[in-house]
């Protein structure tokens, strides 16, 4: 594994330690978890963005064929009378 560098403010840097040290983790694990989830949230986050624009462009799609069909019923009846 890769070392790398990042700097932190000792408040947080403590804040952390503290953390790690409640839930039995080591700095790095804790860090590592962290990270992990606050991708997965972003991800999922971006996913249900996605999903939502989908169902709407479903729904105005679903709009437009529903008034398209009434439309044409109209006309089917207007010309059977």
């Amino acid at each position: 594994m890769q070392k790398v560098m990042i700097t932190i403010s000792q408040e947080l840097l403590n804040a952390v330690d503290e953390t790690a040290y409640r839930l039995g983790l080591n700095r790095s694990q804790f860090i590592r978890e962290s990270l992990n989830e606050t991708l997965n949230r972003i991800r999922q986050k971006e996913f249900e963005a996605l999903m939502a624009e989908g169902y709407q462009e479903m729904a105005e799609e679903n709009l437009r064929d529903a008034e398209a069909y009434a439309s044409a019923l109209l006309d089917i009846e207007g010309g059977t009378e």
